[in-house]
């Protein structure tokens, strides 16, 4: 287990990350310091991002900076009713991509929070875990971030699809090291993080 701080850490050796923590423990912050780094280190043809902000405060200054919009794969989704046909469609690219090996642009794709997971479980899991599968062939990475990891937000399925999991800040429970197999969690400070590699099925 290795402590990362939110400020230098990167994900070109990863694809797939489950991203936990409390409100306040430097989730969002970390995200955006990758998406700043990308942004600097590539042009727009060459990145995309997909941004699920459900919190709706996130991001929403992303899709009012006109330097930022071009690196927009669709507009940000703030968690109405289009969110999971924007998410299905990933899934559909995320295949396609993978059979013909389009390595680019790269597929950034963030999920803020669990919303979309309570209001349907099954059909959340079935789509990242298929975008997951294909991640590394399909050349996309995919964030998952939640500050309130419960079986009906991150199944075991879901768990297990992932390469990474970082967890910040939180009041952890004994269920909580059962589920993650992990050991007790060292102190952590905010904006680090504990990185938990996974064997992943894929």
């Amino acid at each position: 287990m290795n402590i990362i701080n939110a400020k230098h850490f990167d994900i070109n050796a990863h694809n797939s990350i489950l991203l936990v923590g409390q409100t306040g423990s430097g989730k969002t912050y970390l995200v955006r310091k990758l998406v700043e780094k990308y942004i600097q280190t590539h042009k727009p043809d060459e990145i995309k991002f997909a941004i699920f902000d459900l919190k709706q405060v996130e991001f929403s200054d992303f899709s009012e900076d006109e330097a930022k919009r071009p690196y927009l794969f669709f507009d940000i989704q703030f968690g109405d009713g289009k969110s999971f046909d924007m998410l299905d469609k990933l899934v559909e690219l995320s295949i396609e991509r993978a059979e013909n090996n389009t390595r680019k642009p790269v597929i950034f794709i963030y999920i803020e929070e669990c919303d979309m997971a309570c209001i349907d479980q099954k059909r959340f899991d079935n789509a990242v875990i298929t975008i997951n599968q294909n991640a590394k062939k399909a050349n996309m990475r995919l964030i998952y971030s939640t500050s309130s990891p419960r079986v009906d937000t991150v199944s075991k399925e879901l768990l297990n699809s992932f390469d990474l999991v970082l967890i910040g800040i939180f009041t952890y429970t004994h269920w909580f090291y059962e589920y993650f197999g992990i050991p007790k969690m060292p102190h952590l400070n905010e904006y680090e993080f504990a990185v938990i590699e996974r064997q992943t099925n894929k």
